[in-house]
């Protein structure tokens, strides 16, 4: 039997080089965060950092919803041999990368990484730019109704060729923003980045010799892929299972829901998710480019929450087999439909993805996530002739787990909001109040995280808003007996005589001096039977003020004194005994038979015009 000629990594040497590219990652994103301009990337912290081999497969990132398929856009317009050292291509349209860029604000830089004249790397960065241009400041708005409406699309080009700007192309690039400074700041950290980890990869093969580093690249994905794999399987079962849920809107005027509906199955070890009967596109910037491999790093995320060890390279998404999308559907739009708030229908695939997965096992998933909150305030600077504008992004709270409350007040992944220091000096802004929302957590065994209330005071004499909230009309589920989440809301001068609530979706709302924005953002679903829940834990959450004491008794059957907070321990126990009920697997909260109804009278008057 012949022996593979592939070099052999011995088990010293791979973990000191896959320790190697794990510090490579923490130094890409180091840089990032203290060299970047906008707020988006620096405080938000709304990047991505990676590693790719040449056959533009994960090799090291830091956990993300991006980085599969990445490379393939600029691979099909520049083939390797064509590559040279000092190059950096870019790019940022989705629909050139299908789906690999979800919204074209997400800016892709790409460097190949040389070593004694061979390609064998590439490092990648990617980074939310505050604007491209665009309808209005920000570049995304509800009232996008086209691609073109959110800002420059940019196909892949060689930026740099050789270590020389092309200067011409990116000073076009520059004079399309309306904030200039802030897009060079990132571009240049960005490509800073990527030279960094040229550097990091560049020592490695020098090291360890250039062979030795790209087996020790192919052994780390096929450990993580066989364990991942192995994982997948024993979470989806054998057979069939649909689930849908809702989006409240696009952002029209008609308000009307829109309907994501997956059907899971799996015939022997081939697992295929079914996006078909999904709803045609819509018309406002909810479309989702769903790329396979986003799914794919998505079912990753939660496979690292059974096993920490996990890595994050091509070897996590040895999970789906197979992906169907219908042409002209809100997951397969065609050009050029807009993309901007393409999260909001992320998110409930991935919510239709655990309902499937919670049929399938019984309901050892996670409950249901809404969407993360944003709001976009702008205004003028006249003494400096350039537009303030500040995208902040609010926390809401996570699906319970079947071992553990859900996370509170979470903006994404490792995303972070801004701190009050920050938006107090750099914006006319005051925020007055940032507290955890009591009770918008789903009650159950395991409580779903509380989202958060945070009241912002309007220091310019006139502004503009834009609001972007998901989960106003339909809750994220609970699950295993656990209640839906609480919905959100945004209100304008609340507990006043010019008191209104705003549209969730909403752009061009004109705001003074004095007036008051209350964001209050969505809770996560629960799992398990509320009434299972210890009352000390219930009295714990009282004292914390993640549920009040009409909630413990309301949601929980607890007992609880609001002077004191003494649980009436005799009182409790005859409560819960009052209640004794059948729970379902999915508890859809009352908003989601609501949006049922639109948008069945939606479909019927579609059906007879």
């Amino acid at each position: 039997m012949l022996e593979s000629s592939a070099p052999r990594v011995d088990p010293i040497t791979l973990e000191i080089i896959r320790g190697s590219l794990a510090s490579a990652i923490r130094d890409m994103e180091l840089l990032m965060e203290r060299c970047a301009m906008s707020p988006f990337i620096k405080e938000k912290k709304d990047y991505f950092v990676g590693i790719f081999d040449t056959a533009g497969r994960i090799v090291a990132c830091h956990i993300s919803g991006s980085g599969p398929g990445m490379l393939q856009a600029i691979m099909k317009v520049y083939p390797l041999e064509t590559m040279r050292p000092g190059d950096v291509y870019w790019f940022n349209d989705p629909y050139i990368s299908d789906g690999a860029v979800q919204h074209h604000q997400d800016m892709v830089f790409a460097v190949p990484i040389f070593h004694a004249g061979r390609l064998v790397a590439f490092s990648t960065t990617f980074g939310h730019y505050q604007d491209i241009g665009g309808l209005r400041a920000g570049s995304i708005s509800p009232h996008a109704t086209e691609i073109y409406h959110e800002g420059v699309l940019v196909p892949p080009v060689r930026i740099v060729r050789e270590g020389q700007l092309n200067e011409e192309a990116y000073r076009i690039f520059l004079r399309n923003s309306r904030l200039p400074d802030l897009v060079e700041g990132d571009t240049r950290a960005m490509m800073a980045s990527c030279r960094l980890a040229e550097t990091r990869l560049s020592e490695l093969c020098g090291r360890y010799g250039v062979e030795t580093v790209l087996a020790a690249f192919d052994e780390c994905i096929a450990q993580t892929a066989a364990r991942a794999r192995e994982l997948f399987l024993e979470l989806v079962p054998p057979g069939e299972w649909r689930f849908h849920d809702f989006l409240d809107s696009d952002g029209g005027a008609e308000a009307r829901p829109y309907r994501i509906d997956l059907t899971l199955s799996r015939r022997g070890d081939h697992v295929r998710l079914d996006g078909s009967r999904s709803d045609d596109q819509a018309r406002g910037p909810i479309n989702f480019t769903t790329n396979p491999g986003l799914l794919r790093i998505a079912f990753g995320r939660y496979l690292q929450s059974l096993d920490a060890d996990l890595e994050v390279n091509e070897g996590l998404l040895a999970n789906l087999d197979e992906w169907i999308a219908r042409e002209g559907s809100i997951l397969k739009p065609r050009f050029p439909a807009p993309l901007g708030m393409r999260a909001n229908t992320r998110f409930r695939v991935m919510s239709c993805i655990f309902g499937t997965l919670a049929q399938a096992n019984g309901g050892r998933v996670p409950a249901g996530s809404p969407v993360y909150v944003l709001y976009y305030f702008r205004a003028w600077d006249a003494a400096r002739q350039r537009p303030i504008l500040c995208i902040e992004g609010l926390g809401v709270g996570l699906g319970a787990r079947p071992f553990a409350d859900g996370v509170d007040v979470i903006y994404y992944i490792a995303q972070e909001n801004y701190p009050v220091e920050y938006v107090e000096r750099d914006f006319p802004l005051r925020v007055e109040r940032y507290a955890v929302r009591p009770d918008s957590g789903g009650p159950g065994l395991h409580r779903g995280g509380t989202g958060v209330v945070r009241d912002v005071r309007v220091l310019a004499e006139r502004a503009e808003l834009a609001t972007r909230m998901e989960n106003t009309v339909v809750a994220p589920y609970g699950v295993a007996g656990g209640a839906a989440g609480r919905t959100g809301r945004i209100v304008l001068n609340p507990d006043t005589p010019e008191e209104r609530v705003l549209p969730a979706l909403g752009d061009g709302i004109v705001l003074k001096r004095g007036d008051l924005l209350r964001l209050e953002t969505c809770g996560g679903g629960g799992w398990g039977d509320p009434l299972a829940r210890e009352p000390e834990r219930v009295r714990q959450d009282v004292a914390r003020g993640f549920i009040t004491a009409r909630g413990a008794l309301e949601d929980y059957g607890v007992v609880v004194d609001s002077a004191t907070l003494e649980v009436d321990k005799t009182a409790t126990q005859e409560e819960r005994a009052r209640r004794a009920r059948d729970l379902p697997l999915i508890d859809r909260g009352a908003g989601f038979t609501q949006a049922e109804e639109r948008w069945r009278a939606f479909r019927s008057a579609e059906a007879s015009s």
